[in-house]
């Protein structure tokens, strides 16, 4: 009969079998996809994990209870543990100090500053905002780096 469907070998009960075979993988594919989607995200958020961050300009110590950052020509320090929220952004106050030069008898000149950023798996992107206004950064950083750069005098 012209224009007529062939009918699929097994008939119409094979057919619709393979369908939901086919339908079954799909959604497997979706709910696993998903999965993994929610899995970075729960690696993001939370306490950024203790210990090196570094790269070629900086080296964050993550500490439970806070961090201290080294430059080549600067310091800084966060108060507070480094908390990432559930996008694996975080904003946290803390210091900031040069450290050119002849450091006076007082110490070094600690600045109030603005620690932000974004975690991303085993690796993190810092932004200092200084109360100048100057910025620096932002600084890429990965977990388990020391960074290797040379110190000011």
């Amino acid at each position: 009969m012209p224009g007529a469907r062939a009918m699929p070998v097994g008939g119409p009960a094979h057919a619709t079998a393979r369908h939901r075979g086919r339908v079954a993988a799909v959604l497997g594919g979706i709910v696993q996809l998903a999965l993994s989607v929610c899995a970075c995200a729960a690696d993001i958020a939370g306490p950024v994990p203790a210990g090196s961050w570094g790269g070629t300009q900086a080296t964050l110590t993550v500490f439970t209870d806070s961090a201290t950052l080294e430059l080549p020509c600067a310091a800084g320090r966060i108060q507070g543990p480094l908390v990432a929220a559930a996008d694996g952004t975080f904003d946290l106050p803390g210091f900031w100090a040069p450290m050119a030069g002849p450091i006076g008898i007082g110490g070094a000149n600690w600045q109030p500053a603005r620690y932000t950023g974004r975690r991303n798996g085993d690796g993190l992107d810092l932004t200092i905002q200084l109360s100048s206004g100057s910025t620096v950064g932002p600084l890429q950083l990965k977990r388990g780096v020391v960074g290797q750069f040379p110190k000011c005098v």
